[in-house]
């Protein structure tokens, strides 16, 4: 009995001496990593979900071409869901980016540090919803392939 108790004693200190060793050891310091540069300009592709009337969820993937033409992939799910692909036209005036479709909608935007697009009310503020949260759309940096195109 002895023996075993002396055997258990000395397995346990000495788990706990290798414990004690990995705990003085110091992590590896993470590389530097280089900075990520947002693209100039306006021009490129945001996606988010902007509020609706209505639904459950309305998800816009945008793209804003340099000739200032405007792709809009809008999915509205409300007990089904419905996508619609729209085109139109976009001009920059001061700090708003103003949207008009070819079904009539008309979007206000308001550019953020970080590329993003905030989404404006009719009063020219950015819309909040009820958590306080803006309706963005983030700028996807680059551009995901599509099945035509080569990898």
């Amino acid at each position: 009995m002895k023996k075993l108790f002396f055997t258990g004693l000395l397995a346990g200190l000495f788990s706990l001496s290798m414990l004690a060793g990995c705990e003085n050891e110091k992590p590896a310091p993470l590389p530097d990593l280089p900075k990520v540069e947002l693209p100039k300009g306006l021009a490129g592709l945001y996606s988010g979900r902007l509020p609706c009337d209505n639904c459950k969820v309305r998800m816009v993937r945008m793209e804003l071409a340099e000739d200032s033409t405007v792709s809009v992939i809008e999915t509205v799910l409300t007990d089904t869901a419905k996508t619609d692909t729209l085109q139109g036209r976009y001009t920059q005036n001061a700090n708003v980016i103003s949207v008009e479709l070819g079904n009539g909608a008309k979007w206000n935007f308001a550019p953020g540090n970080s590329g993003a697009l905030s989404l404006l009310t009719g009063a020219g503020t950015v819309y909040k919803d009820e958590n306080g949260l803006p309706a963005d759309l983030i700028r996807i940096i680059n551009k995901p392939k599509t099945e035509g195109e080569k990898k």
